[in-house]
């Protein structure tokens, strides 16, 4: 294992990255050295030749541009912006600073937006799309923060565990000829057709083959070890067809899939493929690619199940590989995980951060908080509906959690925990393995609550916690103000440490609190906006409510958190603190703030924005034929009232903002016609701080998209990662109306099968599934049991199970009852007082299975039932020795009672020493008179079942769902021949693929001893 060390460029540096990190404030330190060496100001941005670019459209039918950095495959990285950012980055050519930036979007874009052009300077640097600044005088940057030896190896350990790469191969050309040599076959109409067929019916077989018990799941040649490695090996099988098929879908977009490799995921062995340039082919390719690998696994698996329905000999294998292939499939289409089921629904409706949100709006209202459903708007109830169909597939997932349980894992829990240390070292593994993910989840929670306790705990301390409060108001749009004030801000603070997407600021409500954001962002949004947009997006430092709380007005706007640790500091208190607002008097400001919500360049800046416009702006009144001049390249002039003409005539009026420029000395820029009022902006290129002077440094910029290559960014997916900025009008408003009424359907289908699902999980399941075929299984129903394994004794209580074999004796005391369960789902009952001792169990093999099982009793009394609950099985073929009287045997189901010296048959065919007896009652008892039903639910007598003296057709007893085969006409004789070996002796067993004769088990003579 090698660990690596990445170079840290300038760019990233002043974006507040360290390489391949998406999100996430600079080290304070690095940031610091790097102002000492470099005035961003002066900076003049140079943009990377070969950047790919591909226009697209979203599904609500606005355009936007993703660009790929000219990058090596592996190191690309991907970056989404406005048609009207990209014009402004082609301006990047070397010559043109920030401020002239700023200057020319006001012109392309027809607003001033400062803020969003640092924005995409320190976007494009952080996506390696930025030339270097000449760094000749500097030492290497990364010196500056260079970790010790040990600590990087342990970290890049640390990491492995956790799930990084460790082996990464250019697969490219591997996938390119796979996909042109058959593989792009596979997109064509009939294909999908055909593969869905086979999908669904494959599933219908795997629910069938599941509830029938026919195979297991953990067991390979009656080995559990063997069956964990068998199938340890076929889910890395099944995870490299998942992964090729998102491959392959992304060949089919015309991407490159430049990586795939092998990781190792908590101890268990995994594989991966990088798809993430299919970014550059829109929605549907990413639609498709993500649902390629669940399809895939579906596909696959179907198909496999078919291949074991016709070829038997491989029926036991794709059973395993079909369970592998579905529970990847249920585990990456969760809605509640960032994984394929999330990213497909967020990909659809494209509206980003939608989990976080989701869940936090079901969080809301289950502790009775608002919005409440009538208070949301559109995409208020599209990312509400997620959530309700995220808790819905939660349901889902816990009622197969529970079916898988019940049905194998219990049966494996049953095989191994008595079998020794390595038995149980064994099952925790194979346990582990199965929940790995959950493991990691359940790791990862626990981590995170263990550092957030310590947070708590540390914070709680109030004034030791101090100075990280002032700290934080120091590095944040607070910082103009003084120490004084900062101190009694920091006094009244407190930490909140909401989970991504928590609702923190409702537009049209009170806000009682100020939020500084230390790490993190918050995104703001107006009620009734198209899903997926984003006005407003407030990074580490960025300050929200300000203007709220000095104006006491109500926000105008959504705020919610992405990833946030945010400083709540009280409107009254801030409001105290700061004072009156500074600039012009109240007539004038009422003045300023009408007109600078009329003027349309200024329609996208933010409440605080505005009003820190306002607050260093002042207004000017001239004469017919004066001037109108801009003092600087910063400096903007509003037209409140009059008209001013420019040098090429063109007349302006009330509404128009003239500036910034951006360099140079601009001078006079037009002259006023009639008698004019104009408002000038001082320093409209880089926007003021609405409270105190502009002292503070600038702090990196948190950009929106950066990516980890290969993977989906932690914080942020690109192709969803819209520039902040008002709607640009285009958007088509039927869209979100038809997403809501889908998600409405999908709400009901989840519902109807969470309910389905929960009602199935009340029948009983095949309990012998995971039992191997030379055990039968032991339980007391009540009291205590006791089982002599190998010489010695064992105690069963009230509900315990065991797998016991040939040999075992088992006593019932008086007040005790036991049942014995074989397979195939007959079932024998142990009455108080019962003495047996368990002879020969042996499963003949074939489409539908014939089970053995001999019996002695010493004493008591046994009820036997051997009909079949399960269609792959035919009845049970059960001999009870009698020491000193004759075998009883059955020919097919029958519901009988066996004592050592009497026999009662309720229904069916059962022989003593070969002779049939006739039934001669209609229930059964222990003996104290009270009815017992039969436990495997054989079927009442019916004349047909009447024991005949004179040959006769004797058909198939089973009373399976599956078709019988044609039944063997057998004279029943009234003597068979005892061979030797008795019940102990196995039986030997016809052609697996040739259904046996119906003839009565000879009788013996009882189980060796």
């Amino acid at each position: 294992m090698t660990y690596v060390e990445t170079r840290m460029s300038v760019w990233e540096a002043l974006a507040g990255r360290a390489p391949g990190e998406p999100l996430g404030p600079a080290d304070p330190g690095l940031w610091h050295a790097v102002v000492d060496r470099i005035n961003p100001a002066r900076a003049k941005p140079v943009l990377r030749a070969g950047i790919e670019c591909a226009e697209l459209t979203s599904v609500r039918g606005s355009t936007y541009v993703m660009l790929r950095s000219p990058d090596q495959a592996g190191r690309a990285c991907y970056l989404r912006l406005t048609p009207e950012e990209w014009q402004l980055a082609q301006l990047m050519n070397g010559t043109h600073t920030v401020a002239r930036l700023v200057a020319e979007f006001a012109r392309i874009a027809g607003r001033l937006a400062p803020d969003q052009v640092r924005r995409v300077v320190a976007d494009l640097a952080g996506n390696r799309m930025l030339d270097e600044l000449p760094v000749d005088a500097f030492r290497p940057l990364q010196e500056l923060d260079r970790k010790p030896l040990p600590k990087r190896v342990g970290s890049s350990l640390l990491a492995a565990a956790r799930g990084r790469r460790m082996l990464v191969v250019d697969i490219d050309r591997v996938i390119t000829a796979v996909y042109r040599g058959g593989g792009r076959l596979l997109f064509t109409r009939a294909a999908a057709i055909a593969m869905a067929v086979l999908a669904v019916a494959g599933l219908a077989l795997f629910v069938a083959t599941w509830w029938r018990g026919s195979q297991a799941v953990f067991l390979t040649g009656g080995s559990y070890l063997l069956g964990a490695v068998v199938l340890l090996l076929l889910n890395v099988l099944a995870l490299a067809s998942h992964e090729l098929g998102h491959a392959l879908a992304t060949k089919h977009a015309g991407r490159e899939v430049p990586a795939a490799g092998f990781l190792v995921f908590f101890g268990i062995p995994s594989v991966f493929v990088d798809t993430t340039d299919v970014w550059m082919a829109g929605r549907r390719s990413r639609m498709l690619v993500t649902a390629a690998g669940p399809a895939t696994g579906l596909v696959l698996a179907g198909s496999l199940q078919l291949v074991g329905l016709a070829v038997p000999a491989l029926a036991p294998l794709a059973f395993k590989l079909a369970f592998a292939w579905y529970l990847n499939a249920l585990f990456n289409l969760n809605p509640l995980l960032a994984l394929d089921g999330y990213y497909l629904l967020m990909d659809w409706l494209e509206i980003p951060n939608l989990r976080g949100r989701g869940l936090a709006w079901v969080s809301s209202r289950l502790r009775g908080r608002p919005p409440a459903w009538s208070g949301l708007d559109r995409e208020g109830r599209l990312v509400a509906l997620y959530g309700i169909l995220a808790v819905l597939w939660l349901a889902v997932a816990v009622n197969l959690a529970y079916r898988i349980w019940a049905d194998r894992v219990a049966g494996l829990v049953t095989g191994l925990w008595h079998s020794g240390l390595g038995g149980k070292t064994l099952l925790i593994l194979v346990v582990v393995g199965l929940c790995a993910p959950l493991v990691h989840l359940g790791v990862s929670a626990l981590a995170r609550w263990w550092r957030r306790a310590r947070l708590r705990a540390s914070e709680k301390e109030r004034e030791a916690d101090a100075p990280r409060r002032l700290a934080a108001l120091r590095n944040s749009d607070l910082a103009g103000l003084s120490t004084q004030a900062l101190t009694e801000l920091a006094v009244q603070a407190h930490w909140v440490r909401p989970p991504s997407g928590t609702p923190m600021v409702l537009a049209g409500g009170a806000q009682h609190s100020v939020y500084v954001v230390v790490d993190g962002a918050m995104q703001a949004r107006r009620p009734g906006d198209p899903g997926g947009t984003i006005r407003h997006h407030v990074g580490a430092g960025g300050v929200v409510g300000l203007a709220t709380a000095l104006t006491g007005r109500a926000s105008a706007l959504d705020w919610h958190t992405a990833g946030t640790t945010l400083l709540s500091v009280p409107s009254a208190a801030v409001a105290s603190v700061v004072g009156p607002l500074p600039g012009p008097p109240p007539a004038d400001r009422a003045e300023a703030e009408a007109l600078f919500a009329d003027t349309p360049a200024l329609a996208g800046l933010a409440g605080d924005e505005r009003l820190a416009l306002i607050a260093s702006a002042h207004p000017v009144d001239l004469e017919p034929g004066a001037p109108v001049v801009l003092p600087g390249p910063t400096h903007a002039v509003v037209v409140e009232s009059g008209v001013i003409a420019m040098p090429d005539g063109v007349e302006l009026r009330r509404g128009t903002l003239i500036g910034p420029v951006g360099d140079g000395s601009p001078g006079e820029v037009a002259q006023t016609r009639t008698p004019a009022r104009l408002w000038i902006v001082p320093d409209a290129a880089d926007l003021p701080p609405l409270v105190g002077a502009p002292t503070r440094l600038a702090g990196p910029e948190t950009g929106r998209a950066g990516a980890a290559t290969g993977v989906h960014s932690a914080g942020v997916y690109p192709p969803l990662a819209a520039p902040p900025g008002p709607p640009d009008g285009t958007e088509d408003p039927d869209v979100d109306r038809r997403f809501e009424r889908r998600l409405w359907w999908l709400v009901l289908l989840l519902l109807l099968l969470s309910l389905l699902m929960t009602a199935m999980n009340l029948l009983p399941g095949p309990a012998w599934a995971e039992m191997p075929t030379d055990r039968v299984l032991l339980s007391s129903d009540r009291g205590t049991v006791t089982a002599t394994i190998d010489g010695r004794p064992v105690r069963l209580a009230a509900g315990d199970r065991r797998y016991v074999a040939r040999g075992t004796r088992i006593e019932v005391p008086v007040k005790a009852a036991g049942r014995l369960t074989f397979q195939g789902g007959s079932a024998s009952l142990l009455c108080p007082g019962t003495q047996v001792e368990v002879g020969t169990l042996v499963t003949d093999a074939g489409r539908r299975r014939v089970p053995h099982g001999g019996l002695s009793v010493q004493a008591g009394r046994v009820l036997a039932d051997t009909g079949s609950t399960s269609g792959a099985y035919e009845p049970l073929s059960l001999t009870v020795a009698r020491p000193g009287a004759g075998d009883v045997t059955n020919n097919g189901a029958a519901w009988f009672a066996v004592g050592p010296d009497a026999v009662s048959v309720a229904t069916g065919r059962v022989y003593i020493a070969g002779t049939p007896e006739m039934a001669a009652t209609t229930s059964l008892s222990c003996g104290d008179g009270v009815p017992v039903p039969p436990p495997a639910g054989s079927p009442s007598q019916t004349p047909d079942d009447e024991p005949s003296e004179t040959p006769s057709e004797v058909p198939s007893p089973s009373p399976s769902a599956t078709p019988p085969t044609e039944a063997t006409t057998v004279p029943l004789p009234p003597t068979v021949p005892v061979p030797p070996g008795g019940p102990n002796q196995p039986p030997a067993t016809a052609d697996p693929t040739t259904r046996p004769t119906l003839r009565p088990p000879p009788p013996g003579t009882g189980p060796s001893r």
